[in-house]
């Protein structure tokens, strides 16, 4: 009957079907359940196997070179790599009885239904107090997650790597909020902070107003028309106290890598510096990543000509562009990542000890993390695949293991 709740002959009876290779329709069929409620049911209390070790065969499949791969490197940092399917897995979900089992190589899923009731007897218990979740898998759930919650991930983050746990981020938050890992050491304060724009103080005048002729963003938005293969690289600065140290920001537009370099003054001297460092640093490669530049109208970047022009060789190396005053919205992937560093180095934190290889592994940090608008991969792996790890590494940007990532301000003391 409809509606009513599953029963342990109900669940015997779908392991059954599952281990027959019935669909989940003909299954709920023969119940007289809805589909939905089977289905429902199998996502719910299957249990994940990994994969073994042991006859491991390709796993994933290459949709450029149309074939298997076993590279892990492949796997890990190209996003045409997909993970081969299973026809008989992927259409009833488990892998119960599956005459292929002993020479399979990919991951798996079981459902058993002694163990499926028991988990619905405790969720039953449960969700009495308003916890859709059993008592052991709430103590399995925060052992996971209190740890990476600590290292000030999010939890879009944690649930993208660990998919196992079967939830959604929305689920995840609405779990937190309501207390029920607060035994554990978890609630509302183990969220990463939302950090928030800072109020614009009013435009003062300047003295000497600088002359952004043929530079301003109606400029720019002329030369991404007539340029539109050429991507744009945001430029910002970022500091805790007037008297700094400053943190010059960089953010590629194809691949959201940032990167930053620290200077004791917020001149343009200073400023410009930096790209004669990566000039030397990154050679033909320059052209690729800097050679369209976007940034605001601070003091320290309005002598376009010393951001454009090498003056050692004379040669042309940038086009520079400015925002609109007080526009911070025309160069968006710059501030929004802002927020990641700020997670790391919040206001207040004096920097005047930060040497630059600790700010490099702040931002190697920052572009471990996946993002959703990368469709949950990393800043590090796009820009991977779109310019190859070589370039990351005349940058200084590392690969940071996923459960290692940490966004808090206590990583400054972690790095050696």
């Amino acid at each position: 009957m409809k509606g009513t709740h599953l029963t342990l002959e109900d669940r015997k009876a779908i392991q059954h079907g599952l281990e027959e290779g019935l669909s989940k329709a003909q299954i709920a069929r023969d119940l007289g359940k809805s589909p939905s409620t089977i289905s429902k049911e199998v996502r719910r209390h299957r249990k994940f196997r990994l994969a073994s070790s042991y006859n491991r065969g390709p796993r994933y499949f290459c949709a450029n070179s149309g074939q298997f791969k076993e590279c892990y490197g492949c796997k890990v940092e190209c996003c045409h790599l997909k993970e081969r399917g299973c026809k008989r897995r992927d259409r009833i979900g488990v892998c119960n009885k599956c005459p292929d089992n002993s020479k399979c190589f990919l991951d798996k899923y079981y459902y058993h239904a002694a163990k499926a009731h028991e988990e619905y007897l405790y969720t039953l218990s449960d969700s009495r107090e308003g916890v859709n979740m059993s008592s052991a898998r709430m103590i399995t759930m925060a052992e996971l997650i209190g740890p990476l919650l600590k290292k000030g991930q999010s939890v879009y983050q944690i649930l993208r790597n660990h998919p196992e746990l079967g939830i959604s981020v929305k689920t995840l938050y609405t779990y937190i909020e309501s207390g029920i890992f607060k035994d554990y050491g978890i609630d509302n304060f183990s969220l990463r902070r939302q950090v928030s724009m800072r109020k614009r103080k009013s435009l003062k005048p300047r003295k000497q107003p600088a002359n952004y002729e043929g530079h301003k963003y109606e400029d720019y938005l002329r030369f991404k028309k007539e340029n539109p293969t050429v991507p744009t690289t945001e430029m910002d600065t970022v500091y805790n106290a007037p008297e700094g140290p400053y943190i010059q920001t960089f953010i590629f537009e194809n691949a959201p890598v940032m990167i930053g370099f620290l200077h004791k003054e917020k001149t343009c001297v200073s400023m410009a510096s930096t790209l004669d460092i990566l000039q030397e640093r990154l050679g033909d490669d320059y052209r690729k990543l800097f050679s369209l530049l976007l940034t605001d109208r601070g003091s320290e970047f309005e002598k376009h000509d010393l951001f454009e022009i090498n003056y050692e060789t004379g040669e042309i190396r940038s086009d520079i562009f400015y925002c609109d005053p007080q526009m911070p919205s025309q160069k968006p992937h710059v501030e929004n990542n802002h927020n990641y560093l700020r997670n790391i180095i919040p206001n207040g934190i004096r920097l005047d000890s930060l040497t630059q290889g600790e700010l490099d592994m702040v931002f190697s940090h920052i572009n471990s993390t996946p993002r959703a608008s990368l469709n949950g991969k990393t800043p590090y792996e796009a820009f991977a695949f779109f310019y190859g790890e070589e370039l990351l590494d005349k940058l200084h940007v590392k690969r940071i293991e996923k459960d290692q990532v940490t966004l808090m301000p206590y990583l400054l003391k972690n790095i050696e």
